[in-house]
C-alpha cells in the first residue's frame, strides 16, 4: 500500500534498465561520433508514441474554433493582493508563543501566521529554509520523481503549465503561462507562455520543451521509466508546438479532467535530446548521472548540491525572477532551501526543537508527548489542520475470507473506533467513512452515518455469510471447497509506530468476534510489492487526496493498477465513466455520492479515520497556510513561506 503521505497521485513501480551502462554518454561531446548519435536517434524516434495523429495548422485552429479563456493566475502574486489589507487576530510574534492547547488556539495562530511581509525589511532574504524531509530524495529529475521529497524539490524547481490552488482547483499556471484557451468541445487546449523565462544555463523555455517533454511521456520505451506521469496521459493525443511560445494540446475527448492532463512537469529539450536517445533509462549515462546531482531546471530555485541520505540544498535563482535587467516576477523569500534528510522521528523532533530544522510534520503518537514540553515550544508552534487522506484496511475482495461483502461489512462492526480514535490516537483524527473527506464537494450531503462499534450486527453478518464456530473452538470456521477453514488471517501494515497502535486494536476487535489476526510489520519495498501482487489478505495503509475524485478509479475501477484489494463492481465503473465525460459540477458531485454510497455497502475498505495535518514550525516562520493536501502541496504553498529577519 502506499505511504499515506506519498498518495498525492503518485503511482509506485518498479525501475527496470532495458540498456546496459553507457559510459561517457553526454550528447555530441561523448566517446560516440556525431554519426552514432543521429543513428540512435533515429533509431529511438521521439515520435513512435505520437503516430497516426496529424494536427492541424494554426491557421485551421483558428479559423475552425470558438476560444474560451480560462484562468491565469500567478497565486503568489494573487495572495499577495488578497492579504494586503488583512489584519490578523493578533500579531504573530504573540501568536506563536500560544501553547496550542485547544482548536481555537491553533485557529488563531494559524490566521496569524498566514500573513506576507508587509515591506521588505521584515524578510531575511539571505536566511536559510531547512525544511525536514523523513526519507532521501529519491531523484533530482521531475519526470522519474516518485516520493513526496522528491514533489517538494520539483514544486520548487520546476516548469509546468497548470497548477492547484488552495481549494484544490485547476488554474493556468501564471508564473510560466500567458494565456490558456479551450476550444468549444474542450478537446484543445491552446497555451501561450511568457517570453520572460529561461533554464537554469540560461536557454529561453520554449514551447518546444512541451512538445518534446511530451513526446517522451508518450514514448513505449520511456513508460516503464516514468509511469506516475504517462498512466494518466492515455486520452492525450497530441502536443504541438506551433511556434517557441504557442502550443496547443490535443484530447481524445471532452472530460472533466481534460485540464488536469495538461499537466505534467517539462525537461530542457537542448539538454536531454540527445542522451536520452542514447539512454532512455535516464539513469545509466554519465551524463544523466551528472544531470542527478546538478539538473537544468526553470523553478524559483536550482540545485546547489546533493548529498545522499543526507540533504539536497537549492539556492535563489536571480534567472528567474530577473529578466533582461527587469524584476519580472516576486523575488524568492529564501537564499537557500536545505532539504534535510532525517528519517528517525526522535532525531527529527529534536532537531526541531534545538533550531538546526525549521519545520517538521510530527507524528500522532509524539503530538502530546515530545511536541509539548518546554523544550520544545521555546523555539516552535504546532499547528493542525484537517486534510482529506484517509487511512483503511485493505480487504483482498478475491481472498476466500473477505469475497462476501457481508463479512467486509462485519469486519466494519468489529472495529472499536472509540478505543483507535480517542485513546490511542488521542483524538487528533476525526473518523472516516469512505475515500470522499465529509467536506469535499463529492462527498454524500447528508453525510452516510459512521460505522460503529456493534459486536452484535457484526456477528450476525459473519453467521448469515456462513462463518461460525461449528468446532465451540472460540475461532470461526467455514466449509471450503470440503476443508474447514479456521476465520486466521494476517493484516499487514508498515513499520510506523501509528501503524502498530491501530494494528492492535484491529487484532483485539476482531478477536472478540471469534476471528484470530496476526499483524505483521513489513518493509515498505515487500509490502508495495505484496499489494501489487494480490499476495495478502489485509492491508492497512492510506490515500492522500487527489485533485478530482475521477483518479480513485485506478484504486476502485475493475482491475485497475492500483486496485490492490481486486474489488470489482460493475456499477462503479459505469460511474467513472460517466464522472468523466459529466462537466457541470454539480452534476458529477452527483455521480460521485452515488459511487460513495456503493463503496458504503460493500466496504472494500474499511474506513478507519482522515488524518489530519501535524506540523511543528520554528517560531520565525510565516506565510504557511493549510489545504486539503496540507501546507506544501499547492501553490504557492512552499513559496509563500518566508522567515522573519532577526533583530
Amino acid at each position: 500500500m502506499t505511504n499515506v503521505r506519498g498518495a498525492l497521485g503518485t503511482r509506485y513501480f518498479l525501475l527496470l534498465a532495458i540498456l546496459a551502462p553507457l559510459a561517457g554518454c553526454t550528447g555530441g561531446s561523448s566517446e560516440y561520433s556525431e554519426e552514432e548519435i543521429q543513428a540512435k536517434i533515429v533509431e529511438f524516434d521521439y515520435e513512435k508514441g505520437v503516430q497516426g495523429f496529424e494536427p492541424p495548422s494554426l491557421e485551421e485552429l483558428e479559423a475552425n474554433n470558438t476560444w474560451t479563456d480560462k484562468p491565469v493566475i500567478d497565486l503568489l502574486d494573487k495572495l499577495k493582493k488578497d492579504l494586503a489589507d488583512y489584519t490578523p487576530p493578533m500579531p504573530p510574534a504573540e501568536a506563536v508563543n500560544l501553547k496550542s492547547e485547544n482548536d481555537e488556539q491553533i485557529t488563531e495562530i494559524l490566521e496569524s501566521v498566514k500573513v506576507l511581509p508587509k515591506n521588505e525589511d521584515e524578510v531575511d532574504w539571505e536566511g536559510t529554509w531547512v525544511h525536514h524531509v523523513a526519507g532521501d530524495i529519491n531523484s533530482l529529475n521531475p519526470l522519474t520523481m516518485s516520493s513526496t521529497s522528491d514533489f517538494d524539490v520539483a514544486a520548487l524547481t520546476g516548469v509546468g503549465s497548470i497548477t492547484s490552488d488552495i481549494d484544490l482547483n485547476a488554474v493556468g499556471n501564471g508564473t510560466f503561462i500567458k494565456t490558456w484557451q479551450v476550444n468549444e468541445d474542450n478537446t484543445v487546449h491552446k497555451f501561450v507562455i511568457r517570453d520572460d523565462l529561461t533554464w537554469s544555463d540560461g536557454e529561453p523555455i520554449t514551447a518546444y520543451d512541451w512538445e518534446f517533454t511530451f513526446k517522451l511521456v508518450k514514448h513505449p520505451e520511456m513508460v516503464a521509466y516514468m509511469p506516475a506521469i504517462s498512466s494518466g496521459m492515455e486520452t492525450v493525443l497530441y502536443l504541438k508546438a506551433y511556434d517557441e511560445r504557442t502550443f496547443c494540446i490535443f484530447h481524445e475527448k471532452s472530460t472533466a479532467v481534460n485540464e488536469w492532463k495538461d499537466e505534467f512537469p517539462v525537461i530542457p529539450k537542448h539538454i536531454y535530446y540527445e542522451s536520452i536517445a542514447m539512454d532512455p533509462s535516464m539513469v545509466d549515462s554519465d551524463i544523466h548521472l551528472e544531470l542527478e546531482n546538478k539538473p537544468v531546471v526553470g523553478g524559483p530555485y536550482e540545485v546547489l548540491s546533493r548529498t545522499r541520505g543526507k540533504n539536497v540544498i537549492l539556492q535563489r535563482r536571480e534567472g528567474f525572477y530577473m529578466h533582461d535587467g527587469k524584476q519580472v516576477r516576486d523575488k524568492p523569500f529564501f537564499k537557500n532551501i536545505r532539504m534535510e534528510v532525517i528519517t528517525d522521528t526522535n532525531t527529527a523532533l529534536l532537531a526541531l526543537s534545538s533550531g538546526k530544522i525549521d519545520e517538521m510534520e510530527i507524528p500522532a503518537p509524539k503530538w502530546n508527548t515530545d511536541a509539548n514540553t518546554p523544550e520544545f515550544f521555546a523555539k516552535n508552534v504546532r499547528v493542525k489542520a484537517t486534510e482529506w487522506t484517509e487511512y483503511h484496511i485493505t480487504w483482498n475482495c478475491e481472498s476466500e475470507f473477505f469475497k462476501d461483502a457481508k463479512v467486509r461489512r462485519a469486519m466494519s462492526y468489529g472495529i472499536d473506533y472509540k478505543e483507535l480514535l480517542d485513546r490511542v490516537l488521542d483524538g487528533l483524527f476525526e473518523q472516516a467513512n469512505g475515500p470522499f473527506h465529509p467536506s469535499s464537494w463529492m462527498s454524500p450531503k447528508p453525510p452516510l452515518p459512521m460505522f460503529t462499534y456493534d459486536l452484535d450486527k457484526a456477528r450476525k453478518l459473519l453467521d448469515e455469510a456462513g462463518w461460525v464456530d461449528s468446532d465451540a473452538d472460540g475461532i470461526r470456521d467455514k466449509m471450503i471447497n470440503g476443508k474447514k477453514v479456521p476465520f486466521h488471517f494476517t493484516l499487514m501494515r508498515g513499520q510506523t509506530p501509528t501503524s502498530e497502535k491501530v494494528a492492535r486494536v484491529v487484532v483485539t476487535s476482531l478477536n472478540k468476534l471469534g476471528i484470530k489476526v496476526e499483524e505483521r510489520a513489513t518493509e515498505f519495498t515487500v509490502l508495495q510489492q505484496k499489494a501489487q501482487d494480490h499476495t495478502f489478505d489485509a492491508m492497512l495503509g492510506g490515500w492522500g487526496s487527489g485533485t478530482d475524485p475521477f483518479y480513485t478509479k485506478n484504486i476502485f475501477g475493475t482491475d485497475q493498477t492500483r486496485n490492490y484489494g481486486q474489488y470489482s463492481n460493475k456499477k462503479i465503473d459505469e460511474l467513472y465513466e460517466e464522472g468523466m465525460v459529466e462537466l457541470d459540477r454539480e452534476k458529477r458531485a452527483k455521480i460521485y455520492q452515488e459511487m460513495a454510497k456503493i463503496f458504503y455497502e460493500d466496504q472494500p475498505y474499511t474506513w478507519l479515520f482522515y488524518l489530519s495535518s501535524l506540523y511543528g514550525f520554528n517560531k520565525d516562520m510565516r506565510g504557511y497556510e493549510f489545504s486539503a493536501r496540507g501546507p506544501f502541496h499547492y501553490s504557492p504553498g512552499m513559496e509563500s513561506v518566508w522567515k522573519v529577519k532577526p533583530l
